[in-house]
């Protein structure tokens, strides 16, 4: 029964019980727009509370699709004390898929980053033929920092093939029969911690030979793009749509409406504008946020002397490890 369904894989930690609406987001806009049935799985840790968690059986329901919850909390923490520190700036659910292989008894699934909304038929994803491959994903722009220029010509990384991680078709079967995944991340996130993005980092050095480019229009972003006509492309709003005033932003606030985290939000702003203090407080909140914003766009993020000296020296200490065995 579950291969007749189109299976849809999202990852949620969620500490502060507020990036679950995000998910939702990626879930309404999908179910929207395809007729086909979907089974959204949601790999999650002890953070989904009860209350996020009747929220996504609400919104599947009312479609008529299909939500399945996976704790990976027992399989996360095999990582090592530091997931967090793995994860870089990035939430820790980045490292969730690490372990898909493991925990869905199926043989092909999409996954799909939670700043993602979809304006066509997930179908058109799905279908798509993997041939030979073991993943099917879109190429990243070949402009990118030299920080990650160095990182992949250290680790060997074609910077022509290198593929963006926020929407990929896995072929679970194929991957089962080759690979071991968790493994081969445990030797990766040991021999390389300064990685500026590790998930895609790891993904793009164990399945760049087997990665099927697919077209741009499955995960779309950038600056500059022809925003008159949103239809038929996933838009890719990398970080944080929700904070985009105009288009393609707005599309998350239109399908946002839809979901039952909607009520919360109109609960909060009629509370907030019925107190003047506690406007001003959310108004203070707002100007803190933007000046945490802009510190981080001016932090450095080019390949610093001290990220290629970590690089070289953390991968050193690997080496010698692994040759005498300690």
């Amino acid at each position: 029964m579950l291969n007749n369904k189109i299976h849809v894989v999202l990852a949620v930690c969620d500490p502060r019980g507020a990036y679950s609406r995000h998910a939702g987001v990626v879930m309404v806009s999908m179910f929207s727009n395809t007729k086909s049935s979907i089974c959204v799985h949601i790999l999650h840790d002890e953070t989904l509370n009860e209350d996020n968690r009747a929220k996504f059986i609400e919104l599947t329901e009312k479609f008529g699709q299909e939500v399945n919850f996976i704790d990976v909390s027992e399989h996360i923490v095999k990582l090592g004390a530091d997931v967090d520190k793995l994860a870089g700036g990035f939430s820790r659910g980045c490292l969730f898929r690490l372990f898909i292989q493991d925990l869905l008894p199926v043989d092909k699934v999409i996954y799909l980053d939670c700043d993602v909304v979809v304006e066509l038929d997930i179908k058109e994803l799905w279908d798509i033929d993997l041939s030979d491959c073991k993943i099917g994903a879109v190429l990243e722009d070949e402009n990118c920092s030299k920080r990650k220029r160095f990182f992949c010509r250290y680790t060997g990384i074609d910077i022509k093939k290198y593929f963006n991680s926020g929407v990929i078709i896995f072929d679970l079967k194929k991957i089962r029969n080759d690979e071991n995944i968790f493994a081969l991340a445990s030797k990766f996130f040991m021999r390389y911690p300064n990685t500026s993005a590790p998930d895609q980092d790891f993904l793009n050095i164990i399945f760049q030979k087997s990665v099927r480019v697919i077209d741009r229009k499955f995960n779309y972003w950038g600056k500059g793009l022809n925003y008159s006509s949103t239809k038929g492309k996933l838009w890719h709003l990398l970080g944080k749509p929700w904070e985009l005033p105009r288009l393609p932003g707005v599309l998350y606030w239109q399908y946002f409406a839809m979901t039952p985290w909607c009520r919360d939000l109109m609960t909060d702003m009629a509370k907030a504008w019925a107190n003047s203090r506690l406007t001003h407080v959310h108004s203070s909140d707002c100007i803190k946020t933007l000046w945490r914003q802009l510190k981080d766009n001016l932090s450095p993020k080019g390949a610093t002397p001290l990220y290629v000296i970590a690089v070289i020296w953390h991968d050193m200490i690997y080496r010698i490890r692994k040759r005498f065995k300690i």
